[in-house]
């Protein structure tokens, strides 16, 4: 149960610490890239800035000598800085001027997606893209004079350095690496600490564990007494029934629950009157009718605890027969749960292999034999095959070994199964 616990604990903070990895990491990566565009984009407007200043006189009065004064300048701030696209346009938002640096038809494939008369405004517009790899800030700006007259627009695509590029993505990538690894060392010494501020939870969790294991084998068998000398029974059906579901490859869950229904499957006995159950010779039809009830008493005796009510369907239904002819709801084929099914046929071999104060054991030939007649009618065929191919094996187990043995071997099982360790100390 401790190592259980440790396990839950360890796989949930495990997800607390990748949930809150890629929160934080992508809070951390929007951050960063926030500070980067406000980075880049500061460099974009410092060189804009260059000639923007310079070149607005020209776009107020467009004669054709300051149309081509304005071209000479935009080429020689194309070659000698940043910008790969310079475009100028006059206050109506018609194109002027329109230049280029070579292998730039992706860039300008760009700026014409992204060039709309309503976002020439009095507002300057960044953006940032790339284009294989590389870095570009879209640069949008009205050009106003002194007095707040707009004379114009600049649009430029400003290309970031490759370095500049590179140390972005270094910096963006060590920050992630941060925050992760400052989640994961949280994680690493929250552990201890939870463990020790609920040590004496999880030694709470440990003890009703064991209390709820102890009072399934105690109630068992009180029940398995009343009707023989010892709970050897019990002892056996659960070891047949787990060996049967292993061998069938049913579920932890499942088998968790099977063990409970085979411990408490004669529960509802308890309402059973002794006349009827130590009864040495045959019932009549009366009584066996009132031997009957007590699946449903068992039923109703576990329902009332939520620990053990997903073992009703061993319960309730183990005298259920494959045809639809056992009680007490006559179930037939698949609706019977497999559970049920399973200790139905374990339940018939024990009480055919052993001895009861109104029979003699059987031989194990003669027992298969039997029960193997009843393939199809009182069992599933599917689970008394799979029973048959290892019923010598788990009976040999089992035959004429002291009742200690197999309580220890009942007590590997539920250890295996329900994690539980009763000598474990915190």
């Amino acid at each position: 149960m401790f190592d259980t616990i440790h396990k839950k604990l360890i796989l949930r903070l495990a997800v607390a610490w990748f949930i809150l990895s890629v929160v934080a990491g992508a809070v951390s990566y929007f951050v960063e890239h926030k500070k980067i565009d406000d980075f880049v984009i500061g460099l974009a407007e410092i060189e804009s800035r260059k000639f923007i200043a310079d070149e607005m006189t020209y776009l107020d009065d467009l004669t054709p000598e300051n149309v081509a004064i304005l071209r000479q300048k935009s080429q020689e701030h194309l070659l000698t800085g940043r910008f790969s696209v310079i475009e100028f346009y006059d206050k109506s938002k018609k194109q002027v001027i329109e230049l280029a640096r070579e292998d730039t038809e992706k860039i300008e494939d760009r700026m014409n997606l992204l060039k709309h008369d309503r976002l020439m405004n009095e507002i300057i517009q960044y953006e940032n893209f790339y284009i294989d790899d590389q870095m570009f800030v879209r640069v949008l700006s009205p050009l106003k004079t002194t007095d707040g007259r707009i004379v114009g627009y600049f649009e430029g695509a400003y290309r970031v350095e490759p370095r500049i590029v590179k140390d972005i993505r270094e910096r963006v990538l060590f920050s992630l690496i941060q925050v992760v690894m400052t989640v994961l060392i949280s994680t690493v010494v929250l552990y201890p600490v939870i463990i020790a501020l609920n040590k004496g939870l999880i030694k709470y969790s440990v003890d009703l564990s064991s209390a709820n294991l102890g009072m399934l084998e105690v109630l068992g068998s009180a029940i398995a007494k009343r009707d023989s000398d010892t709970n050897d029974h019990n002892y056996r059906v659960t070891i047949y029934a787990v060996r049967l579901a292993e061998a069938m490859h049913l579920k932890r869950k499942e088998i968790q629950a099977l063990i409970k229904g085979a411990f408490l499957h004669d529960a509802g006995k308890i309402a059973i009157s002794d006349n009827i159950l130590l009864k040495p010779g045959k019932l009549t039809e009366a009584e066996h009718d009132i031997m009957k009830t007590h699946v449903e008493h068992g039923a109703e005796i576990i329902g009332s605890y939520v620990w053990l009510q997903d073992a009703e369907e061993v319960v309730r239904y183990h005298h259920e027969k494959f045809s639809g002819d056992g009680y007490k709801d006559g179930l037939k084929g698949s609706a019977i749960p497999v559970a049920a099914k399973i200790f139905a046929v374990v339940d018939v071999f024990d009480a055919l292999t052993s001895k009861r104060p109104y029979k003699e054991p059987l031989s194990f030939e003669d027992s298969m034999r039997l029960i193997r007649e009843e393939r199809g009618k009182h069992f599933d065929p599917v689970i008394l095959d799979v029973f048959s191919d290892i019923a010598w094996s788990i009976y040999s187990e089992t035959h004429k070994v002291e009742g200690a043995y197999m309580r220890a071997t009942v007590q590997e099982l539920i250890s295996r199964y329900f994690g539980s360790d009763i000598l474990v100390k915190i």
